[in-house]
């Protein structure tokens, strides 16, 4: 992953400085303590935007995002505004952006306002936007006296002895390294400090670049005068379209800034949510296979019932009084003090009671052995969802299952369709779809998918009433599309089930998105 460097923050500046210079600020939100947005509005352009700003020091970064990026980012705005959500809106909502600069050599951004009070006194704010990895922070100053109003993140003289960060007092700019400027400096100097490639050292010695562009550079251009030449290019803001590949992107610095790091922010933050939910499941799961390891059997009650039905065939032969009795190879045991039918009687009792014993024991074994299977394919419905509403849904399950002591999520997730061959494909990720698509989506002559004992995902081929029957083509890729979206989607063979939605039945009482089935024709994969 690269980190967000001063060069690239130089870049988005000058590319989005004329609209942010003049803009008045809507409305600000703090999603999380790393976060904040800025609605603000562009009079003379007549637009609205969204001005992103992250300080997690993880991905610390700035930009426009529009819904997309926002649903990505797992935005979310709490009910209740935290204090310096508070004191932003105070000071800076309704204001005029006044002033927008770039500290030199810093990744520092700073917005200037016009702030007027109850009695109409002007006071000159100035909000700075500090991108430093974990030293990142968002600071709210009197800029004519340089008194800090409030920031996100306090820093206390225990945190940093360096420089503290607290309301009342002076705000003051991070102390600088001392580089030097790749536009103020000879080709000698550069050459001196970067014969030896090394990346490091030129990063420590210049200003703007980091190790990762660095590295892209020297991987474009063979000698060091191209080199020399592109970096001072760089700073000299000349290579838009290089800084946009080396972010991935296109064009846009800012949509470049964007699709990197919300894509980074949403695998991230679905890898944590997966691995929370899986967390809830953990120690049944536990539980439930260490019930399932031993299936229970009923060897020993069946022998109590042959020693006393053996007693009682052959009772005749029986002397009271006697500690054994041999029949059919057969040696049982006997209570000398006890008579020959209170023997008998004591092993049907023994054998009542074990009977009873081994009947609960199965039925425990069965149920665990079921749920299992359940949670198995949670976990399962958990690794393949690829969207947040998809693990709201399946969060919602654990609610209702009594995993999860939490309000349910109002956001659901949408079915997956494909249009193959003129053919409607629908694919259900967790049990809450799955269970829809068969109550509500699925008719009779509808195809049903599923793996062969192993968790998958239900898919369903609609067959409209006035279409053939699907073709060898269409089934294959259905019987793919299975595989898939499976466990066993890295394995050699698989055998996939079909059959149709009229032989799928839903018992009673049982699991979210549990059927039973019949008539089924197995393709191997």
């Amino acid at each position: 992953m690269y980190n967000f460097d001063s060069l690239t923050l130089k870049y988005f500046y000058e590319e989005n400085k004329d609209f942010i210079l003049g803009s008045v600020v809507q409305k600000i939100q703090l999603p999380s303590r790393y976060e904040i947005i800025l609605n603000i509005r562009n009079i003379s352009k007549s637009e609205n935007k969204k001005l992103y700003i992250n300080i997690n020091p993880k991905y610390p970064h700035i930009c426009f995002i529009d819904e997309l990026s926002n649903k990505k980012r797992g935005i979310k705005i709490p009910q209740k505004p935290p204090m310096f959500c508070m004191q932003l809106r105070k000071y800076l909502n309704g204001s005029k952006i006044k002033d927008f600069k770039l500290v030199k050599y810093e990744r520092i951004l700073e917005l200037y306002f016009d702030y007027f009070d109850e009695i109409g006194s002007l006071t000159k704010m100035c909000l700075a936007l500090e991108f430093m990895g974990k030293h990142s922070n968002i600071i709210l100053y009197n800029a004519q006296n340089k008194i800090i109003i409030g920031s996100i993140h306090n820093i206390s003289q225990e945190k940093s002895s360096i420089r503290e960060i607290y309301g009342g007092i002076k705000y003051i700019y991070p102390p600088q390294k001392q580089k030097l400027d790749i536009l103020n400096t000879s080709f000698s100097t550069f050459y001196e400090i970067a014969k030896n490639k090394d990346i490091k050292e030129i990063s420590e010695n210049f200003y703007y670049f980091n190790q990762a562009l660095l590295k892209e550079v020297f991987n474009r251009f063979s000698g060091f005068d191209e080199i020399f030449k592109f970096l001072q290019g760089l700073q000299n803001l000349e290579n838009k379209e290089f800084i946009c590949s080396f972010w991935q992107g296109e064009k846009s610095v800012n949509n470049s800034i964007d699709s990197y790091f919300s894509n980074i922010m949403f695998d991230e933050i679905l890898s944590s949510k997966k691995a929370k939910l899986k967390k809830y499941l953990s120690n049944d799961i536990k539980k439930l296979t260490k019930i399932t390891q031993f299936k229970p059997d009923n060897l020993k009650a069946l022998k109590y019932k042959e020693n006393a039905d053996l007693i009682m065939a052959y009772m005749y032969l029986i002397k009271e009084g006697e500690k054994e009795f041999k029949i059919e190879d057969k040696t049982i045991e006997l209570d000398e003090t006890k008579s020959i039918n209170e023997n008998m009687q004591k092993y049907y009792a023994l054998y009542k009671k074990a009977k009873t014993s081994y009947e609960y024991n199965f039925s425990r074994f069965q149920e665990a052995k079921e749920k299992l299977e359940y949670y198995e394919g949670i976990l399962f419905n958990i690794e393949n969802s690829t969207v947040f509403e998809e693990l709201s849904d399946i969060k919602n399950e654990l609610i209702d299952l009594g995993l999860i002591q939490d309000k349910k999520e109002n956001e659901t997730s949408k079915i997956e369709k494909i249009d193959f061959r003129g053919y409607e494909i629908y694919i259900g990720k967790n049990n809450k779809q799955n269970d829809y698509l068969i109550s509500k989506v699925a008719s009779k002559e509808d195809l049903w998918f599923h793996g062969l004992n192993f968790p998958s995902a239900h898919i369903i081929l609609k067959v409209p009433n006035n279409k053939k029957e699907p073709n060898k083509e269409v089934l294959e890729f259905c019987a793919k599309l299975t595989k898939e979206n499976s466990k066993a989607k890295n394995s050699g063979k698989t055998s996939i089930i079909m059959t149709k939605r009229k032989n799928l039945k839903k018992p009673p009482n049982t699991y979210l998105g549990y059927v039973t089935y019949k008539n089924e024709i197995e393709i191997i994969i």
